[in-house]
């Protein structure tokens, strides 16, 4: 249970700063040198290497505790491992969304909506059509949901990852 808590903070603690410094490194290199990413491309990036890192993370701690108990894991203890590195994961990271969205930068919900105003007006989008998308907009990037988001989505990548790695990483018969 110990080296559960140490992994699944340890691994919360590289998505978040690997999220943030991804996000904020990548977009500003874009931003400078013009590469034309959209900001919400360069978030989407980041989200699905976090994945790699999380996988990791469970991976890890899961061959801990087999470690542990003699090379002996079963599926269930694989799986309830798993679980807490990734509820562990969740909540670091939506702490950290909370502290980046409300702290460190609280302008990036109004960026991120502009930036996708851009591109409605870009793809021609009538002024009706940008209202409502940039209502909608303005919904999922508030530091509210980029909290819930952390937490449901890494809680249920992290849960997808253990019940498949749990198959493979268990003691074989």
């Amino acid at each position: 249970m110990k080296s559960t808590l140490k992994y699944g903070s340890i691994t919360g603690i590289i998505v978040s700063i690997f999220a943030t410094g991804f996000f904020t490194l990548v977009n500003g290199l874009n931003t400078s040198n013009g590469w034309g990413m959209q900001p919400s491309g360069i978030r989407g990036i980041s989200g699905l290497l976090t994945i790699l890192i999380q996988a990791t993370g469970i991976y890890l701690a899961m061959q801990a505790v087999k470690k542990e108990q003699d090379n002996v894991l079963t599926y269930g203890q694989a799986l309830k491992t798993g679980l807490l590195v990734a509820v562990l994961t969740a909540a670091i990271t939506a702490f950290c969304s909370f502290i980046y969205c409300a702290v460190l930068n609280p302008g990036y919900a109004r960026y991120m909506v502009t930036e996708a105003q851009k591109v409605m007006i870009a793809d021609k989008e009538t002024q009706q059509q940008i209202a409502e998308h940039t209502k909608a907009m303005q919904a999922e990037f508030s530091t509210g949901m980029q909290v819930i988001q952390a937490l449901v989505g890494q809680f249920f990548v992290g849960t997808v990852v253990s019940l498949i790695m749990g198959i493979f990483v268990k003691t074989k018969k």
